[in-house]
Order: C-alpha cells, then structure tokens, then sequence
C-alpha cells in the first residue's frame, strides 16, 4: 500500500467518522430521552425524523448539519434562536472521526479494522450516555456483547471459548461486587448495565483483558473523583457514572492489547 492511498484511507476514516459521529450526537441526546416515554409515544417520536434546535424546535436545514463544521460556522449557535449549542455535538463527532482514524490506522482493512471499528462506535455511544445521564442502555450493551461473540466465532480477537468465559465471568464479578457492597453498606453501587459492559467486554478480548479492564476502570474513576472533589466541582455524596472508566479500559485493550500491565 502507498503512502498515498494510506492517505486517502485514513483521510476517507476522518470523514466517515464525522458523519457517523454526527448520527451518534443526535442517537445519543433522543435514545434516553425515547425509552423515558411510553411505548406509543416512543413510536411517535421515532417515526418523525429530521433533526432540531433542542432549544426552539426549529428544523434544521441541510447546511446546517455538515458535522463539526456547522457548528464552527454558526459559532456553536443555533441560526433560528440564537441559543447557544452544547459542545457536546462537535466533541461526538470529532470524538468519533478520531477513533475511527486510530481504528484503521492500527488495523487497516482488515478482518480486524472493521469490527475494531463497530466496537467503538458503539462504546461512545455507551460512553455518552452513562456520561449524561448515569444509564447503560441494553439496547446498545447486549448488541455490543452479541457482536464480540458473533466475530470471536472466527477468533478475530480471541477464541470462541474465550469468548465466552468472559462474557460469563465479565457479568459474574460485578454481579458478586454489587451485592456484596449491598450486603456490607445497603446501597447499590453501580447498576446492572455495568455487568452487562464488562460482559461485552469479555465477549471481545476473552478473560485474560477483564482484570486489565477493570484495573483501568477503578484507577481511572478513583482519579476523576478525587481530582472533582480536590476542585470542588462534585461531593464526596454524588454518584459518579461508572460506565465510561470501562469503556477507556476497553479502548486502551482495543489498540494496547490485553497485557499491558
């Protein structure tokens, strides 16, 4: 391969990662906000499409919805309402262009770069979500899960057995660290969807990664309280989202490997 046509790859990657992180932005403000409704309700919503100023309601016009570059050019305000627009937008999709660059640079076109690819389109997508509103949805957990058993059966990143022992043993250990810290103090300390992400989670890199991973997860989230505690910006009482210091656990498997450590 040239270095040209490793170009025109990695630059095509930018770009389809911007517009799959333009989709992920809007998947990621209506997906929680969707499961709140009723089921009738959740159809209605679903079957309206076209995007909107969160703000005015106000339909966006095609210009408007170039990924990051509208935001930069309206000066992250909305054309109708003058309302500023959450960062939140352009950090999705540069977030996700980035990744996807990483994915193929690391992998390439190969039978690894694709599902490299899903895996972390759909971990920010988790991310951001747990992030925002401290919720794991198993509408996107269970189908990440499925896909690392689903390619594993070709032992892309490990074996099918492997794959399975962790997504067992991934589920297990937090299920017993749950009710165990509820026995001990009577509070429930994260929820069920953190199990069912460390069994996706074994389902892709096998149960040598699910020591690592959660090695990462508590060093990583134990450094953001104690650094938002030390600042003043969050109490020692606030829950803090436990989904996304799993989810750098898993990138970092994703493109260091499982033995890091």
């Amino acid at each position: 391969m040239t270095t040209l046509s490793i170009t025109q790859l990695l630059l095509f990657s930018g770009i389809l990662g911007l517009v799959i992180g333009s989709f992920l932005s809007m998947l990621t403000w209506r997906l929680p906000r969707i499961m709140m409704l009723e089921e009738e309700q959740q159809l209605k919503e679903i079957s309206i499409g076209g995007s909107k100023c969160p703000y005015c309601d106000a339909n966006l016009p095609w210009y408007r919805l170039i990924p990051l570059f509208s935001w930069l050019a309206s000066k992250g305000k909305c054309h109708n309402c003058k309302t500023k627009i959450s960062p939140r937008y352009p950090l999705i999709e540069l977030s996700t262009a980035i990744l996807t660059i990483a994915c193929m640079w690391q992998f390439g076109l190969t039978i690894e770069g694709i599902p490299a690819i899903l895996f972390s389109w759909i971990l920010i997508a988790i991310f951001v979500i747990d992030f925002e509103h401290q919720l794991i949805l198993d509408n996107l957990s269970l189908p990440l899960l499925w896909l690392g058993l689903l390619f594993n059966s070709q032992s892309i990143f490990t074996t099918p057995v492997d794959a399975i022992w962790g997504a067992s043993i991934g589920y297990l250990i937090l299920w017993l660290v749950f009710h165990v810290f509820k026995l001990i103090t009577g509070k429930e300390g994260m929820g069920y969807g953190d199990f069912k992400l460390l069994a996706a989670f074994g389902a892709w890199f096998g149960v040598i990664a699910l020591p690592q991973i959660i090695l990462i997860a508590a060093l990583t989230s134990i450094l953001v309280a104690v650094i938002g505690i030390a600042l003043k910006n969050r109490s020692r009482d606030t829950p803090l989202a436990f989904g996304p210091f799993p989810a750098i656990g898993g990138w970092a498997t994703l493109f260091l490997g499982p033995n890091i450590f």
